[in-house]
């Protein structure tokens, strides 16, 4: 399978984002890219948690509707199970910068602000989540606290 091809059904997600709208779009992107839990994302989109996750059942089921889940179902077989990631391309990559989902969403350490490295989702997920980006951080908070 060539790359144009696949790049081409990718622009329908982006374009099946654009119908669901910004704010359920923002919301199911959080969780798909940035692993974000509903309290966040009801925090930076100012929702009620449960207003939230109806959101997320909302966009998944559009998602699954026939005019939008033919192109995605295509993608997804397409892929070689080697690599279990997607690009995102060119629509989706704007989208994402015009919809400000990476400013809301990118995990930062604590204690400095600078953003902290999101894991590729082929690793495993096991214990916490970052909260500091070094060690250095993480001790100088630990300096502060117990001062």
């Amino acid at each position: 399978m060539s790359q144009r091809s696949r790049v081409e059904r990718i622009n329908g997600l982006a374009d099946v984002l654009r119908r669901v709208g910004q704010r359920d779009g923002t919301a199911f992107l959080a969780v798909l890219l940035y692993d974000a839990s509903l309290k966040s994302i009801s925090e930076q989109l100012q929702m009620t948690p449960a207003n939230v996750n109806d959101s997320l059942w909302s966009t998944a089921s559009r998602l699954r509707h026939p005019s939008n889940a033919g192109p995605l179902q295509k993608l997804l077989r397409d892929l070689d199970e080697s690599r279990p990631t997607i690009l995102i391309d060119d629509q989706l990559r704007a989208l994402i910068r015009e919809w400000r989902v990476e400013e809301m969403f990118e995990p930062r350490c604590v204690f400095c602000g600078h953003p902290l490295e999101v894991p590729p989702a082929s690793q495993a997920r096991t214990g916490r989540r970052r909260r500091y980006c070094t060690n250095a951080c993480r001790q100088a908070a630990y300096r502060r606290r117990h001062l």
